[in-house]
């Protein structure tokens, strides 16, 4: 199935579960929900959240999700996109991206 990583990270928070996502050529890494986004974390990833996500079910109930998109720095960005929710960023960045009153789940 295709979609965008923003519906993929709603569908996340939807779920409530976390899951690994895959970026195609990189890594994996959990998304734990809620995953939120503060107005200027929305517009610092507007381009990243549009990225095409590819996801597979695999063993009847093991759901794989890969993140792959044709511009060559998307898979790149969709990385540091969702390494910065897991807290792999500076925390003055996390809290203006993912934190604060401002911020709404995806």
């Amino acid at each position: 199935m295709r979609t965008t990583l923003k519906d993929l990270l709603h569908a996340i928070n939807i779920l409530g579960d976390d899951r690994d996502v895959t970026v195609d050529g990189i890594d994996a890494i959990a998304v734990c929900p809620p995953v939120k986004f503060t107005p200027e974390g929305l517009e610092h990833f507007r381009k990243t959240l549009n990225a095409t996500v590819e996801v597979e079910y695999k063993n009847d109930s093991h759901l794989d999700t890969y993140v792959s998109d044709e511009e060559e720095d998307v898979n790149e960005r969709a990385w540091n996109l969702l390494a910065s929710l897991a807290g792999y960023c500076p925390e003055k960045d996390f809290n203006k991206w993912f934190e604060g009153e401002d911020a709404k789940m995806i």
